[in-house]
């Protein structure tokens, strides 16, 4: 019988679902009960531990958004979090696995994962607003995009994407050192809407980020930027006949930029961007993804497929250039208080045999495993 949350430290334990896929005949495991709203954090993020036991997600079980930690083996949880205004995709695993990094209301707070002692490691001042943050590879930076309050647009459906957008609002990027606590503004924007901050690999001085928006109404996806805020550069010009550039991320050693493009005539390609020429190479042809990652050397790519392509996960050999069918994944997209919280985000397991996923099939967004 699962029992629910009372608080931070608090343990109980999920009851796992077993299936094989209908479609490719994969196993499938439901990590979380249908009884509430539970996803993993976003799909770059660290969210595993090394030893691939214990995975970070996060559930609406005790009534707030909060953290847990999942035994892969057995379904034990601990609640980690005790809060009412944590960003539910926002956490990172350190790379040690001694630390979680979240966002709590206006501080982005690092969590002893033994103790779950908390310390705010950057505060934002009042008349801003955290959006998200991107961790550097050895944990000492931190990437931070913030928004100015009086231009968030308050809506958690997707119809308020373009009108965020057609506000034009004020947003800034800070750059932090962890340990010392220590950050400082090195990019503001007066009228453009900047995301998905991230920090190159292996590589703390070289950071990327958006302008966030409708494909066919931003100038330009993909920005690169200097730490000291020198050097700003368009990584990827738009193109006459482009709709959609998206959902970039570093390859694991830093060397390129992989994204999605997609044509006015429906054609969807992954591409990559080498961070220092620019140049962009296009791997392939895909299929409708919505988000898509690779593995630790780059060898397998797992994306979400999204309409008019059915619902499934798909996987590519990147040698080959041949994707195939993963698992069905069959989420709505709908919103159940974020536009994201029934987003697949394909992610994979530390021994990259597996992929983690959510979906609401089930009737509500739930954590899933796929072999692959």
């Amino acid at each position: 019988m699962e029992v629910k949350n009372l608080g931070k430290g608090q343990k109980s334990v999920n009851i796992f679902k077993k299936y094989n896929d209908k479609y490719t005949g994969r196993k499938v495991v439901r990590l979380t009960s249908d009884k509430y709203i539970s996803h993993h954090p976003y799909f770059y993020n660290k969210m595993i531990t090394n030893d691939g036991r214990y995975l970070i997600y996060a559930s609406n079980r005790d009534g707030n958004r909060n953290y847990y930690k999942l035994d892969l083996m057995n379904g034990a949880n601990i609640q980690l979090t005790d809060g009412y205004e944590i960003d539910d995709f926002s956490a990172c695993l350190s790379g040690n696995d001694k630390f979680l990094f979240y966002i709590n209301g206006d501080s982005v707070i690092r969590l002893d994962m033994d103790s779950l002692n908390e310390e705010i490691i950057y505060k934002t001042p009042e008349k801003w607003k955290i959006g998200a943050f991107g961790m550097s590879s050895d944990d000492k930076f931190m990437l931070v995009n913030e928004m100015n309050k009086k231009d968030i647009v308050q809506n958690n459906n997707w119809s308020a994407f373009e009108t965020q957008w057609a506000v034009k609002p004020n947003c800034r990027l800070i750059y932090i050192d962890v340990d010392n606590k220590r950050s400082r503004v090195i990019h503001e924007e007066a009228h453009c809407w900047l995301g998905h901050p991230q920090i190159r690999p292996h590589n703390n001085n070289v950071l990327m980020f958006c302008h966030e928006g409708p494909g066919t109404k931003i100038d330009a996806r993909i920005w690169l930027i200097n730490s000291d805020g020198t050097n700003l550069r368009c990584a990827t010009p738009k193109e006459p006949d482009e709709v959609v550039t998206t959902h970039e991320y570093w390859i694991n050693n830093g060397s390129k930029i992989a994204f999605m493009h997609r044509q006015i005539n429906g054609r969807t390609t992954i591409r990559y961007v080498d961070p220092i020429t620019l140049k962009i190479k296009e791997l392939m042809e895909c299929s409708n993804y919505c988000h898509f990652t690779s593995d630790s050397k780059n060898t397998i790519i797992v994306g979400d497929a999204q309409p008019p392509v059915e619902p499934f996960l798909f996987i590519v050999d990147v040698a080959s250039r041949k994707e195939e069918k993963l698992c069905f994944h069959g989420t709505s997209w709908k919103s159940y208080g974020s536009t994201q919280d029934c987003h697949p985000h394909p992610a994979f397991t530390p021994d990259e045999n597996a992929i983690i996923f959510t979906s609401d099939m089930d009737g509500k967004p739930c954590v899933y495993k796929v072999e692959i």
